[in-house]
């Protein structure tokens, strides 16, 4: 039975408010770097895989897991961060740079949208966190994935309402991902099973107080 842990990666220089270019080369900021550290320090015997997506911010966050056991296989899968803004528009952009056309994408709520060239639509986005969880089925033991915040409330929607059409999906991913906190390096449980998917609470306990962000 697939026993999953799922991490948002730590804080980047986008969740600092700093400038940046392209949503797949944003580092970590040293208190990133610090989260990501404690992170690896919660586990007490390998996972049988580590997987994170292609973006910095997520292999870096991987990498403290990845130094402590070496042996563990890792692998790339596509679980990057939902990228609905086109990258080449936006770069050298803060986050509250790009606040209104976030606001307007998601009040255009067309989940067959695609804002450019690099950027999904929410049909994409929401194809990929079906092929997660079908991919997921198909492998044993315990794994764990470092991704990013939208993707991985996508999953927990996808989970806790079973099947969905794009645009109910998007209806309700639009107020789902605001409601429900996932904060930076913290992490939760997902169980699969044939009959059903069981998901643990969003945990921070791992992590002080002061070293809390979003």
């Amino acid at each position: 039975m697939p026993i999953v842990r799922l991490i948002r990666h730590g804080q980047s220089a986008s969740n600092a408010g700093e400038t940046t270019v392209y949503p797949d080369t944003i580092p970590l900021t040293p208190l990133g770097h610090a989260q990501a550290a404690l992170v690896a320090s919660c586990f007490n015997r390998p996972p049988r895989r580590v997987v994170f997506s292609a973006f910095d911010r997520a292999v870096q966050t991987a990498q403290p897991l990845c130094e402590r056991f070496p042996e563990v296989p890792v692998a790339v899968w596509p679980v990057q961060e939902f990228t609905y803004l086109a990258p080449s528009r936006y770069a050298g952009t803060t986050r509250r740079d790009r606040t209104a056309a976030v606001a307007a994408y998601w009040q255009r709520l067309d989940p067959r949208f695609r804002d450019g060239e690099g950027a999904e639509s929410f049909v994409d986005f929401w194809d990929r966190v079906e092929a997660f969880l079908e991919r997921l089925r198909s492998v044993a033991g315990s794994t764990v994935v470092f991704s990013h915040g939208q993707f991985l409330r996508g999953i927990m929607l996808r989970v806790i309402n079973g099947p969905l059409g794009a645009q109910e999906a998007m209806t309700r991913f639009r107020a789902f991902r605001t409601a429900v906190a996932y904060p930076n390096a913290a992490m939760t449980v997902l169980v699969l099973s044939p009959r059903q998917s069981l998901l643990g609470q969003v945990r921070t306990g791992h992590l002080p107080p002061q070293m809390l962000s979003t």
